[in-house]
């Protein structure tokens, strides 16, 4: 009877230990998702900024990190931004991605995003071609 019961004590003070370290984690957590989130919103912003209304004046890159690897999704923008700016914040979000989500143990579907073959025009927005 002692074992069992020390051997349920043991179990629920290790549960404890990990559901506290979790808890403790969980504003770190946040604030790294944040950061990640206020990031995107001004690369989306800078990309967003100008109708598209030719396709010509607008490319595509990669964006994000998953955690099989390969990139999260495509983005597209127009020529008539700052690119090499952009594309650096680009680059900045797909490593703090890569890094957020080596710290937190994130997986993902490791599937493959297939990549546009262009960019056009519909009702001032651009879309993807594949």
């Amino acid at each position: 009877m002692k074992r069992v019961l020390f051997i349920l004590t043991s179990f629920v003070l290790i549960m404890s230990l990990i559901l506290t370290c979790k808890d403790r984690n969980e504003p770190m957590l946040n604030a790294d998702q944040s950061e990640l989130d206020r990031l995107y919103k001004d690369i989306e912003k800078t990309a967003q900024q100008f109708t598209c209304e030719n396709a010509g004046e607008w490319k595509f890159t990669a964006i994000g990190s998953k955690a099989c690897g390969g990139a999260s999704s495509y983005i597209a923008y127009s020529v008539k931004i700052d690119e090499s700016t952009f594309l650096k914040k680009v680059e900045q979000f797909t490593k703090l991605q890569a890094d957020y989500n080596k710290k937190w143990g994130v997986y993902s579907d490791c599937a493959l995003v297939i990549q546009p073959k262009g960019v056009t025009c519909d009702n001032g927005k651009p879309k993807f071609t594949y």
